[in-house]
């Protein structure tokens, strides 16, 4: 152990004495682990985003999409022609343990006040979406049932500040599709600022009569159903019986009904699948990186041959030799590392207070970032420390 700590002594004091080829031989880990450390945080970030929004949905509340996901995320029909109907929500109302459902359709368009236009989502609903989540509310109401021929809307916190600014909202109008709707309702935003993902969050939606939009469009598709179930019903015994009931009418590739697992499943493989493609694609600089702390090393072996000798002759083992090169490669990418994780953490505050993206440094994250930074400086220093313990001592020493 003493050996050991001796030689790591030996390994810093002679990096110390060339500092300018230190730092040249680190920036490419510098770099390399900044990458890794970026990508995975954002990751993070973003999937913490989806994980809140996914369960902002509500507890007990299950999805039907119109399509299936077994075959792949392409078979969600997240766009385009839905199968479902609104006769389909009311049948699924019989099944026991169903306390109620609401239909979704995904209306396009823009919304409008004056010259002032709100980038949030419209959504056709029922009164019972909000009976199944409720809302905290920044200024009047949600809708009730009296509300199914009327004009009116609930917005968001996010498009009630595009729209109005600090003027209050409540009881004005709004355009959507040149269609005038008075607003009822402000939901408030529970956040506080927005994200990379808020135009999807439930406090950026506007909320529109689904019956009242149905009414002047008689062909309106339902893009979703919402289900809520008694706390007590079992989630898989229940999709069963609420398959059955779909397809009755339905063909079972018209049709899924999703948890909230289900939902986060799907969203996690995608977005693992692109993240460590990405990761892999940023690993060729720690791999540039690597290659230049064995180039450093390689000649740093060259020019200290007449130390190697020196250190052999006097009683230096070929161990102690390995172990002090070794150990100096191991310095080089654990600073690389070390100052990376620095810079990327000074990133990521930048980003998460002055940008939607909110990454998160997780104590995983730091780990990964000195693992990759002790793995790359190992094997990188292998080749040099096995070439200077080699060295013959007498040759060594008669090197100019």
């Amino acid at each position: 152990m003493a050996s050991l700590g001796a030689n790591a002594a030996a390994a810093l004091r002679s990096l110390r004495e060339q500092p300018q080829r230190s730092f040249l031989s680190t920036l490419g880990i510098i770099v390399g682990s900044m990458a890794v450390v970026l990508l995975v945080s954002i990751a993070t970030g973003v999937q913490a985003d989806v994980r809140g929004q996914v369960q902002d949905i509500g507890v007990n509340v299950l999805v039907v999409i119109p399509g299936r996901i077994e075959n792949g995320p392409m078979n969600m029909n997240l766009g385009g022609g839905s199968f479902l109907k609104e006769e389909d929500a009311l049948r699924l109302t019989q099944v026991a343990g169903v306390v109620r459902t609401a239909p979704w359709t995904f209306v396009g368009g823009g919304i409008r006040s004056g010259e002032k236009v709100a980038n949030s989502l419209l959504v056709a609903t029922t009164d019972a979406w909000f009976q199944m989540h409720p809302e905290q509310m920044e200024a009047g109401r949600v809708f009730a049932p009296g509300d199914r021929e009327k004009d009116v809307c609930v917005i968001g916190s996010f498009a009630k500040q595009q729209l109005f600014g600090d003027r209050p909202a409540l009881g004005k109008p709004i355009l959507v599709n040149k269609r005038r709707y008075t607003v009822v309702g402000v939901t408030k935003d529970r956040k506080g600022q927005p994200s990379l993902l808020s135009m999807f969050d439930l406090q950026n939606l506007v909320y529109l009569p689904y019956h009242r939009l149905k009414a002047f469009q008689p062909d309106l598709q339902t893009d979703r159903i919402m289900i809520q179930t008694v706390p007590s019903a079992e989630p898989k015994a229940l999709i069963r019986q609420l398959d059955a009931v779909l397809a009755q009418r339905l063909d079972r590739q018209q049709f899924q009904v999703l948890t909230q697992e289900d939902l986060l499943g799907l969203v996690y493989k995608l977005m693992g699948i692109l993240t460590w493609l990405l990761t892999g694609l940023t690993s060729i600089a720690l791999f540039v990186g690597g290659v230049g702390i064995m180039t450093v090393m390689l000649m740093s072996v060259n020019e200290r041959a007449k130390e190697i000798g020196l250190r052999k002759t006097v009683g230096a083992r070929q161990r102690d030799i390995f172990t002090q090169f070794l150990s100096e490669a191991i310095v080089l990418g654990l600073a690389g590392g070390t100052v990376g994780l620095a810079l990327s953490y000074g990133v990521c505050l930048a980003l998460y207070h002055f940008t939607p993206i909110k990454p998160m440094v997780t104590p995983g994250i730091v780990a990964l970032a000195f693992s990759v930074s002790l793995g790359v400086g190992t094997v990188f220093g292998l080749v040099p420390a096995m070439n200077a313990a080699r060295k013959d001592p007498v040759v060594s020493l008669r090197s100019q």
